[in-house]
């Protein structure tokens, strides 16, 4: 298990969760761009819950190894999507607008 540190607080999630995330972040930094993230975590009880996140550009993120107690979270298709689309910034330099990111469905009202 990994956490990821931030300024609202700590959230332990899986080892891949917390590296795609983290690769994602930095991709977007260099863009000079951010994004929201959405994944699972463990809270300080062990349940498992879901929290979205802003990452990249100007945001503190920090990631540090855990030896907390409980299973490893894993979910594959974040950590694709995450590592996807952080391949797709580090190539383009931006995010593509027409990468479909399941954990940022947006609708706007006008």
């Amino acid at each position: 298990m990994k956490r990821i540190v931030t300024t609202i607080g700590d959230f332990r999630t899986g080892d891949d969760i917390a590296d795609a995330i983290g690769r994602y972040g930095l991709a977007l930094a260099r863009a000079h761009e951010t994004d929201l993230v959405e994944f699972p975590y463990r809270d300080p009880q062990g349940d498992v819950d879901r929290i979205e996140l802003r990452i990249g550009w100007l945001v503190d993120i920090g990631i540090a190894h855990d030896g907390g107690m409980g299973d490893e979270l894993v979910e594959p298709d974040t950590v694709r999507q995450l590592r996807d689309t952080a391949l797709a910034v580090e190539r383009l330099g931006f995010v593509p607008e027409d990468l479909s990111r399941f954990w940022t469905k947006w609708e706007y009202d006008l």
